[in-house]
C-alpha cells in the first residue's frame, strides 16, 4: 500500500491502474506481459519479464533505493575481477568456491538456476578470452587457474 499512497500523492495525474500494476511489481506479484510492456514504456520497471522490478525512479519515490541496487546487476567486469583476484590470492579456485564468492553479489531477482548460468557464462567468457584455464580435463574435479 506504501507505493500506491506515495504515487497518488506525488503523481496525481498517473492513472490508478498504473499505480496498482506498479504496486504488484513491488510486492513481487505477477503481472501480464502486456502490463509489463506498458510499465516499461512508462520507465517504471526494469528487468526481464517475468523477473521485473521497479525502476530507479520508482524506487527513489518509495525510498527503496537499496533494494533497487540489489536487483540491478553489476557490470560483468566486476564479477570477472572478483574471480581473478580470488585466483591471484589463492592460486586456484574450484567452481564451488567461485559460486560462494559471487552468489550473494548477483542480483536478488535472479533464480538459483539463473545465477548458476551467469557464473557459467562468466567462466566461459574468461576462458575464451584466455584469462583462465582449468588445471585438469576432469570437469568434476578441476580448478580454474590464471593462464
Amino acid at each position: 500500500m506504501k507505493l500506491i499512497c506515495i504515487f497518488c500523492l506525488t503523481n496525481p495525474e498517473m492513472p490508478l491502474e498504473t499505480v496498482f500494476l506498479l504496486d504488484r511489481v513491488q510486492k513481487g506479484r505477477e503481472i501480464s506481459k502486456e502490463a509489463a510492456d506498458y510499465l516499461r514504456k512508462q520507465k517504471m520497471i526494469e528487468g526481464r519479464y517475468p523477473r521485473i522490478y521497479p525502476s530507479a525512479e520508482a524506487s527513489k519515490v518509495t525510498n527503496e533505493e537499496t533494494k533497487y541496487i540489489r536487483n540491478k546487476a553489476f557490470d560483468d567486469q566486476y564479477y570477472k575481477d572478483l574471480i581473478i583476484q580470488y585466483i591471484r590470492t589463492y592460486q586456484k579456485a574450484n567452481k564451488a568456491k567461485i559460486r560462494e564468492l559471487l552468489w550473494d553479489k548477483l542480483p536478488e531477482i535472479l533464480s538459483d538456476s539463473q545465477k548458476n548460468r551467469k557464473i557459467n557464462y562468466l567462466l566461459t567468457s574468461m576462458r575464451e578470452a584466455g584469462l583462465i584455464v582449468t588445471d585438469s580435463p576432469n570437469q568434476q574435479k578441476c580448478s580454474w587457474v590464471l593462464k
